[in-house]
């Protein structure tokens, strides 16, 4: 339900976690915005999977991070 103040709709959309530099693999957390450089996206994606495991207590697979591919 909108409230009589809305007067427009909002688009939210998740990005994609990983993103390339200059052949050099990084991703994003939102406490620390960057992490990186790794070699490979595999590689990101499995410190990524550490990081949460270590910093924020999630215990997840890496194939589940949203953007991850197999």
């Amino acid at each position: 339900m909108a409230r009589a103040d809305d007067t427009a709709s909002k688009s939210y959309f998740q990005s994609d976690r990983f993103f390339q530099v200059n052949r050099q693999w990084f991703f994003y957390v939102r406490e620390t915005n960057e992490q990186g450089p790794f070699p490979t996206r595999e590689s990101a994606e499995f410190e990524l999977n550490a990081y949460l495991k270590t910093h924020i207590g999630i215990q997840t697979d890496a194939w589940d991070v949203p953007g991850a591919t197999r």
